[in-house]
C-alpha cells in the first residue's frame, strides 16, 4: 500500500481529534468498542489497503467534531450577516440550506473518506499496471528470475502499484511468505478483484520460469505483456464510453442552462421575486461552481491514472532561479492586474471621453466591471505562464525524447550486435539520429566514455557528468538501467535485448496513443466548451439580461404614471416589481468571475482526463486558456449589446 500514509491529512486530523476531542465523550472504550462492532468489513479492509494507522473510532470522531465544527462557523457569519445587512426571503432560504447542507455534507465526507481515498488508490494503482509490468517482463527477458525481476520493477518504478511490490517483497523477507510464488499468489489473487488482465499477465509470467525452451519462454513473456496492453486499452475504451453521459450532463445541466438562465434573471421581477446581488454571488459564484466541481471530481475519480508524466524537481538545470522568477512574476501580475482592473473607474472619472465606459444600462462600450475581469485573467495569466512554462518546455523535451528513444534503442541494438564497442554504438546512433533530443544525449554518453574512460553505467547515470542525469522519465532511466546490465554479455546477444526492448517501448507507446485517441473526443469537447461555447452563450446572454432589464425600466416609468391599482392581475405589475436590483456593472462582474471559476473548472475536467491529474500541466494550460475564454466573452459582449442597443 501507498508509503508515509501516516502524514496523510487526514489521519494527522483523526490523531488531532482523538487527542483534544475525547475528552467530550463520557465513556471513551465504550464509543470505541461500539464503534468498531459497527463499521462493515468494507470499512476495515479500506483502512488496511490505504495504510492508514488510526481506529474507526478516531474516524468518526473527526467526522463529528468537522460537521460540528463546519456548523459553528456557519452560524456565526450567519449572525454577523443578519447584523450588518438584511435578507430578502430568496436569499434567507439559500442561506439556511448553505447552512445545513455543508455540514451534512462534511459529515458524510469526513465518514467515508476512507473507503473512498481506497477506491481512488486502487483506480490509480489500475493505472501503473501496464508500466510496472513492463519492468518485469523487460527483467524476465534478460534474466529469468521472477525474484529479481520483482525486485527490479519495485526499485525502479515511482508507481503506488511498485509501493505493494515492495510491500510484497518485505512480507517475503520476513517470512510472511514461504517462497516467491507464494507471495505472486497471493499478490495476483489481492489484484485479481480489480484487474483480472493484472492476475492473468502475473500467473504467465510466473509461468514462462518454467518453460525450457527459450524461444517458448520468450513468447510467453511476449503474450503476458500484450495481455496486460491489451486489458489497459480495453479498459480506458470502456472509461471514454461511460464517460459519454456524465460529460452531456455536466456540459447541459450545469454549464449550458445556468448561462441561459442569466438572460432571464431580471425578468422575474415581474412575479415580485426580488433577485438582489448578494442572491446572484451565492447563486453562481458559490453555489453553481462549486455543484459543477462536485460533479466533475466524482467523474474524473473514475479515471485509471495511465502513464502518468515524471515530477520534476527544481534541481533541474532548466529550472535555475524559479522560485526567484515566480516571485517577480507574481509581483508584475498583481501590478498590471490592479491597473487593468481600476482603469475603467480611472477612465470614466478623467471624464469618459468617447463613452467607452457605460455609466448607464446599455449605454457605452463596456461596463467598467468588465476590465475588473480582465485585471483577474491577466494577473493569473502571466504568473501561470511564468510559472508553469519552464516546466512545460522539460515535459515537452521528455516526450519527444521518448517517442525518439525506441528508435535510437533500435539503432544500438543493431550496432553492438554487429560487434562494435559501446563507445562507437551511442557515437553512430547518435550520428544517425542528429537533430533530436535523444540523439544529443547519445552523443554525450559516447564523450564520457571516450574522453573520461569511465565505465557505461557512470557515463549514463553518474550524479555529476552521466548523460541521463537531468534526464525525469521511468521509461528511459529504467530502459537504460537495463541496458547496462545486459551488454556485459556478448555483443549478439545484448544486442538482440536491446532491440527487445525497443520493440517493447514501441508497443507501450502504441497504446498510450491509443487511449488518448479514444479520449479525445471528450477532451475536445470540454476544451471548446471552456474557451469558445460557454463564453459565447455568457456574452451573449449578459447582453440579453441588460436589454430585458432595459426594457423593464421603459415599462416601470410608464407604470408609474398611471393611476394606482389601473394595472390589477396576479403579475402584480408596479414600479417596484419591476425595478432591477442588480445594476448592469455587479451582473457583468458576478458573471465574469463565474465564467472564470467554470472555466477553471473545465479545463482540469479535460485536462485530468487527457493526462491524469497532472498539475504543472493544469496550470499551464488554464494560463492559456483563460485569455481566450475572457477575450471571446468581451467581444461577444460588446458586439451584442451594440446590436441590441440599436433593436431598442
Amino acid at each position: 500500500m501507498e508509503t508515509g500514509m501516516s502524514e496523510n491529512w487526514y489521519v494527522r486530523s483523526c490523531k488531532f481529534t482523538s487527542l483534544h476531542f475525547s475528552r467530550f465523550i463520557r465513556d471513551i472504550n465504550a464509543f470505541s468498542k461500539k464503534t468498531e462492532g459497527s463499521v462493515s468489513q468494507e470499512y476495515r479492509d479500506a483502512i488496511i489497503f490505504t495504510g492508514f494507522v488510526i481506529e474507526p473510532f478516531e474516524t468518526v470522531l473527526f467526522s463529528y467534531a468537522g460537521s460540528l465544527i463546519a456548523l459553528i462557523i456557519f452560524l456565526t457569519l450567519d449572525a454577523v450577516l443578519f447584523q450588518i445587512t438584511t435578507f430578502n426571503p430568496t436569499v434567507l432560504t439559500f442561506v439556511a440550506l448553505m447552512t445545513l447542507l455543508v455540514p451534512f455534507g462534511i459529515l458524510l465526507y469526513l465518514s467515508e473518506y476512507v473507503k473512498i481515498h481506497a477506491k481512488y488508490m486502487k483506480i490509480r494503482s489500475i493505472g501503473d499496471i501496464p508500466e510496472v509490468l513492463s519492468y518485469v517482463v523487460m527483467s524476465m527477458r534478460l534474466v529469468s528470475n521472477m525474484e529479481k525481476a520483482i525486485h527490479f520493477a519495485a526499485l525502479n518504478s515511482s508507481r503506488p502499484l511498485a509501493n505493494d511490490l515492495r510491500k510484497m517483497l518485505w512480507n517475503l523477507q520476513v517470512r510472511m511468505y514461504s517462497s516467491m510464488d507464494d507471495a505472486l499468489l497471493d499478490f495476483a489473487e489481492m489484484w485479481g478483484k480489480n484487474s483480472e488482465h493484472f492476475k492473468r499477465s502475473l500467473h504467465l509470467i510466473k509461468s514462462s520460469t518454467s518453460e525450457p525452451d527459450e524461444a517458448q519462454r520468450v513468447i510467453t513473456l511476449n503474450r503476458a505483456l500484450d495481455i496486460v496492453l491489451d486489458g489497459t486499452k480495453e479498459m480506458m475504451e470502456q472509461y471514454a464510453a461511460r464517460l459519454k453521459t456524465p460529460t452531456y450532463v455536466l456540459y447541459s445541466i450545469f454549464i449550458l442552462i445556468p448561462l441561459a438562465l442569466v438572460a432571464l434573471l431580471p425578468a422575474i421581477t415581474v412575479v415580485g421575486i426580488r433577485f438582489d446581488a448578494l442572491t446572484l454571488v451565492i447563486l453562481y459564484n458559490v453555489i453553481l461552481p462549486l455543484a459543477t466541481f462536485v460533479y466533475a471530481e466524482y467523474i474524473l475519480m473514475q479515471r485509471p491514472a495511465t502513464f502518468l508524466p515524471q515530477t520534476i524537481p527544481e534541481t533541474h538545470p532548466q529550472l535555475k532561479d524559479i522560485r526567484k522568477k515566480r516571485k517577480v512574476a507574481t509581483t508584475m501580475a498583481v501590478m498590471i492586474g490592479l491597473f487593468v482592473s481600476f482603469s475603467g473607474y480611472i477612465y470614466t472619472y478623467l471624464g469618459n471621453p468617447l463613452n467607452i465606459i457605460s455609466t448607464a444600462t446599455l449605454e457605452g462600450i463596456m461596463p467598467p466591471t468588465l476590465l475588473i475581469i480582465w485585471g483577474i485573467v491577466i494577473a493569473f495569466s502571466i504568473y501561470m505562464n511564468a510559472a508553469y512554462s519552464p516546466y512545460k518546455k522539460i515535459r515537452d523535451d521528455i516526450h519527444k525524447m521518448e517517442s525518439e528513444f525506441a528508435d535510437a534503442l533500435f539503432i544500438l541494438g543493431r550496432r553492438i550486435s554487429e560487434g562494435r564497442s559501446a563507445e562507437e554504438s551511442f557515437a553512430h546512433t547518435s550520428k544517425t539520429m542528429k537533430g533530436s533530443h535523444i540523439g544529443k544525449v547519445f552523443e554525450r554518453i559516447s564523450i564520457n566514455l571516450i574522453t573520461m574512460r569511465t565505465n557505461i553505467r557512470a557515463a549514463i547515470f553518474d550524479e555529476e557528468f552521466g548523460a541521463f542525469k537531468d534526464i525525469y522519465s521511468d521509461r528511459i532511466q529504467t530502459t537504460m538501467i537495463m541496458f547496462t546490465e545486459s551488454v556485459h554479455k556478448s555483443h549478439l546477444s545484448a544486442g538482440i535485448a536491446i532491440i527487445k526492448l525497443a520493440d517493447h517501448l514501441k508497443e507501450l507507446q502504441a497504446v498510450e496513443k491509443n487511449i488518448k485517441h479514444s479520449l479525445y473526443d471528450m477532451t475536445s469537447t470540454m476544451r471548446t466548451t471552456a474557451c469558445i461555447f460557454a463564453p459565447l452563450i455568457a456574452g451573449v446572454t449578459i447582453a440579453l439580461s441588460e436589454v430585458i432589464s432595459r426594457i423593464l425600466q421603459n415599462v416601470a416609468e410608464g407604470v408609474s404614471r398611471l393611476p394606482q391599482n389601473i394595472v390589477p392581475g396576479p403579475a402584480q405589475i408596479s414600479p417596484e416589481n419591476l425595478d432591477q436590483t442588480i445594476s448592469p456593472d455587479l451582473f457583468m462582474l458576478s458573471i465574469g468571475i463565474y465564467l472564470i471559476l467554470i472555466t477553471a473548472i473545465l479545463v482540469r475536467f479535460s485536462s485530468t482526463i487527457e493526462n491524469g491529474g497532472d498539475r504543472t500541466q493544469f496550470m499551464y494550460d488554464l494560463g492559456q486558456s483563460l485569455p481566450i475564454s475572457i477575450i471571446v466573452f468581451t467581444v461577444t459582449a460588446i458586439v451584442s449589446r451594440i446590436f441590441f442597443r440599436g433593436l431598442i
